[in-house]
């Protein structure tokens, strides 16, 4: 019997004016600006000359996701998914980096131990519904998968997929805009999962953080 081989690729993004200006984002509907245009298109070119099309193309329903979908996919249809929409920051969307204060830093980098501040997404909430979209994603049949997300959203996706003893260090793993991540699935279950060097954008002087 033929072991059934699937492929997913989980990808950031591209930049956005709230990303340039440091700002958080979380559920602002921000379009791309051009150099996150030009990104996604960079990383379309990359995918094309690794001979990689997409039978199914997932994307966040926020504008800089589907964008970057439908670019690197290279105009298949993008079905919007509220399951990997970007956490919600609450009275923190738009807020400069600089103005963070120390229950959101607190929050940031020890997720899993430090409390969600009023109005933002608890974590254990984004990793269940990130959970059930892995869950579903891994009873379908599409054999080159495309998902566009976000940066907070990535890791938790990544969280999922991660052996227990390695979840806490997802939410320091740097995710750049275009940044992209390779699942492996073989015959329902995923045997490879990590960061993808050669389908990666180098965005340069990225600053963007997980935001």
């Amino acid at each position: 019997m033929t072991d059934s081989v699937r492929h997913i690729y989980i990808v950031r993004h591209g930049e956005t004016d709230m990303n340039k200006a440091e700002r958080l984002q979380g559920r602002i509907d921000c379009e791309l600006n051009d150099k996150g245009m030009a990104d996604a298109r960079a990383s379309y070119e990359l995918f094309r000359a690794a001979g990689i099309s997409f039978d199914k193309v997932y994307s966040s329903p926020l504008k800089r996701a589907v964008q970057t979908a439908k670019i690197i996919s290279g105009g298949r249809q993008v079905c919007p998914e509220p399951l990997i929409i970007e956490m919600d920051f609450g009275s923190y969307e738009g807020v400069h980096y600089s103005g963070i204060d120390e229950p959101m830093w607190a929050f940031f980098h020890d997720p899993e131990h430090a409390p969600a501040p009023d109005g933002v997404e608890p974590t254990a909430h984004m990793t269940e519904r990130t959970g059930r979209f892995i869950d579903r994603l891994l009873t379908e049949e599409d054999e080159n998968v495309l998902i566009v997300t976000h940066g907070i959203a990535l890791r938790s996706l990544l969280w999922n997929l991660s052996p227990e003893e390695d979840r806490s260090k997802v939410w320091g793993v740097k995710i750049t805009n275009c940044i992209v991540y390779h699942l492996t699935v073989t015959n329902g279950e995923v045997t490879s999962v990590g960061y993808d060097d050669g389908l990666s954008v180098k965005v340069k002087g990225d600053t963007s953080g997980a935001f």
